[in-house]
């Protein structure tokens, strides 16, 4: 059991009536009180609260106006932030903007340490090689891959190991591939990448999560098809929540599940 941060979407809703119109849009996946006997998951949550922390910035000029909502410990992240409200007035494009700057330095910093090595291949290269390609934890592609005199170089010097399950931090699926991009073109994806937080709850009801988009295909094969089914939920919620109607409520709720 763990906490995560789903964002829902409300129609509009006067700010006295949200904790209502929430309570209604996540009743259907009460974990206790499944609304669909047929759920194999059994509901996705057995509590919620409304934030922790706010961190969806604010149009600047509207930091005090009462349709923002805020969590309890919201006070600690300033008045320019908060954890929901109005579509029009969370600045959702400074969070894509703060996104792509870093990934632009990210992408320095990557050639700049890519230079005194020979080029590196992608992982999926070594698992479509491999002769254990079955093998849930791809030993012998992983430690294909992480023999590389860059990889070796990455993981001196951020700390990364060749368990299968680590994953250099912000970087999110293999360096090689994403790295390759032109830096416009990777400043561009992260940028997409960044609105989404662990599931999303449409205004139509339906709840989205990486986590449930799982591959059938076994071993480490399916785990980097997995990878691309998560990079695609993040491409989608990017294109959804910035096309939400102006009016339409979006809230970070954290869910215990």
């Amino acid at each position: 059991m763990a906490w995560e941060i789903i964002t829902v979407c409300l129609d509009p809703v006067d700010r006295r009536e949200i904790d209502v119109a929430l309570a209604a849009a996540m009743r259907p996946y009460d974990r206790d009180a499944p609304q669909d006997p047929d759920d194999e998951w059994g509901g996705r949550w057995d509590r919620y609260r409304i934030g922790w922390s706010a961190r969806i910035p604010v149009v600047g000029g509207y930091e005090d106006d009462l349709r923002l909502v805020r969590g309890d410990s919201s006070e600690d992240t300033g008045p320019g932030y908060c954890d929901g409200g109005p579509r029009a007035l969370l600045d959702l494009g400074a969070v894509r903007t703060a996104a792509a700057e870093a990934a632009g330095r990210e992408w320095d910093e990557w050639q700049q340490m890519t230079a005194a090595f020979p080029p590196a291949r992608p992982l999926v290269h070594f698992v479509e090689s491999s002769a254990e390609p079955h093998d849930y934890f791809g030993r012998e592609a992983w430690q294909a891959y992480h023999s590389q005199p860059l990889l070796a170089a990455v993981a001196n010097r951020y700390g990364f190991t060749t368990a299968p399950f680590q994953r250099i931090p912000n970087w999110g699926d293999d360096p090689v591939v994403s790295f390759g991009l032109a830096r416009v073109d990777f400043m561009a994806l992260r940028a997409r990448e960044a609105l989404a937080t662990d599931g999303l709850l449409t205004l139509s009801g339906e709840w989205l999560d990486p986590d449930l988009m799982g591959s059938s295909a076994p071993g480490l094969a399916g785990q980097l098809d997995n990878l691309r089914l998560r990079r695609d939920y993040l491409h989608f919620t990017d294109l959804y929540l910035m096309e939400l109607p102006p009016d339409a409520v979006l809230l970070h709720v954290h869910i215990h599940c």
